[in-house]
């Protein structure tokens, strides 16, 4: 099975190739800029647009115009991506507006109204900036074996020094030379790989139900009879007495001054932390969900809808979007039956002792005791046994008796240490 597989290395460009990187920032962001303007011109021209090839024909027409000479200084591969991209945001625009999936929305601020999913204009002023060379602009990388160092040769900027982290498995196809809000660069290479299966870890359990919260960030019941939970790591709440501090800082600064640059490196470099350790917890639990089960049930969350409420602080802060998709990556890596149950099954409603369905409950309640059979249940456990039953996953737990079933959604966290083959609530660290 052959895949497409994203290799990021921290990059160490010198003072001038950082100004040459900024030139081509820049012509990438008026390539793509231009690219809007020309098709909204001859949409509300012509009631039509152009294709990427005659796009791409007129850019080079364009390069040629007095005053333009200065988009002939870098490289004409990551200004014809540039393009590209503008128009792969067009198509994927009018897909959606096909489907009747965009909508007018208005600007609270300025009153103005504009369509959703229409591309927008790119901005020096945006955090993030990033150029793209394909094997047609002949990159070159260099690489001694025992070396923490690489080489990436691109043409007008220079030869840039990359951290060698790992090896990377063929020739890479593509390479994004990005730079952060924080001010760090980094390479971010697409090589093909051949998948074998000496790299799929072997399963540890038959199958597991994940039930995802901000309590608890992820519930997990086996259908070998054990279960754990995933504390929630909150790494905004960690950083917020810093960010407030900075944001006080910023705003006493006066705007375009030199202490207030720099203290808007700081708050990027906060924030950059903050996205760096939620995207190492996200892979990290993909990992050991996926790796671990042979099959996987989990819930369809609509995580857009859920952070327009007074939770979405606390729910943006626990990526479940992430996490799930990344299961979701490495279950098809991995050869995993991923099952995603029906977004309206009332998991949190439902006794997983008896099937009683007793109505919503509040958040506040963590822990009820079913009226028709009695048992004492942790809303956690009990609805990631819901997930596993309604995947149709659990049928291997039917054969180790109803007991098994009644000490995997019991409430009483006290006795996890002593029953046989049950974790004890994980944690983060």
């Amino acid at each position: 099975m052959v895949s497409y597989r994203r290799y990021n290395y921290r990059a160490y460009p010198t003072q001038g190739q950082r100004e040459a990187l900024s030139r081509l920032y820049g012509a990438c962001r008026y390539a793509y800029n231009w690219t809007i303007d020309q098709r909204e011109s001859m949409r509300r021209r012509h009631g039509r647009m152009q294709s990427y090839s005659q796009l791409s024909g007129m850019f080079t027409l364009w390069k040629r115009e007095p005053g333009m000479e200065w988009l002939t200084s870098v490289s004409s591969t990551p200004l014809q991506q540039a393009i590209r991209h503008a128009d792969s945001a067009y198509r994927n625009f009018f897909r959606l507006y096909k489907a009747g999936k965009t909508r007018v929305a208005t600007n609270h601020h300025t009153g103005k109204k504009h369509r959703t999913g229409l591309p927008r204009y790119k901005s020096r002023r945006d955090g993030e900036q990033s150029a793209e060379f394909t094997k047609s602009a002949r990159f070159r990388i260099e690489h001694a074996d025992g070396c923490k160092w690489m080489f990436l040769t691109l043409p007008k900027v220079g030869r840039i020094k990359l951290h060698w982290t790992r090896d990377l498995p063929s020739k890479p196809n593509t390479v994004n030379v990005m730079r952060h809000a924080d001010g760090i660069y980094e390479a971010s290479f697409i090589v093909q790989v051949e998948e074998s299966e000496s790299d799929v870890p072997k399963p540890v359990h038959d199958a597991c139900g994940v039930d995802m919260g901000l309590e608890s960030l992820m519930s997990i019941v086996y259908t070998d009879g054990t279960r754990e939970k995933i504390a929630h790591p909150r790494t905004l709440k960690h950083k917020a007495r810093r960010l407030r501090k900075l944001d006080k800082k910023l705003s006493r600064t006066k705007k375009g001054s030199h202490n207030n640059a720099k203290t808007r490196i700081l708050k990027a470099k906060t924030y950059g932390r903050i996205r760096n350790q939620r995207k190492d917890m996200a892979y990290k639990l993909a990992s050991k969900v996926a790796g671990e089960n042979q099959a996987v049930a989990l819930e369809t969350l609509n995580v857009k809808g859920l952070a327009r409420t007074r939770m979405a602080k606390s729910l943006l802060d626990a990526d479940w979007t992430r996490i799930i998709d990344r299961i979701r990556q490495l279950g098809i890596q991995y050869g995993r039956t991923i099952v995603q149950i029906d977004r309206w099954y009332p998991s949190s409603q439902i006794c997983s002792q008896c099937g009683r369905r007793d109505g919503r409950k509040p958040l506040n309640i963590r822990e009820w005791d079913c009226p028709q059979c009695g048992a004492r249940l942790d809303r956690d456990w009990n609805a990631a046994l819901n997930i596993l039953d309604a995947a149709g996953l659990a049928e291997s737990l039917n054969a180790c008796g109803g007991d098994v079933r009644r000490r995997l959604a019991q409430a009483d966290r006290n006795a996890d240490a002593g029953e046989t083959g049950t974790h004890r609530t994980a944690r983060l660290h």
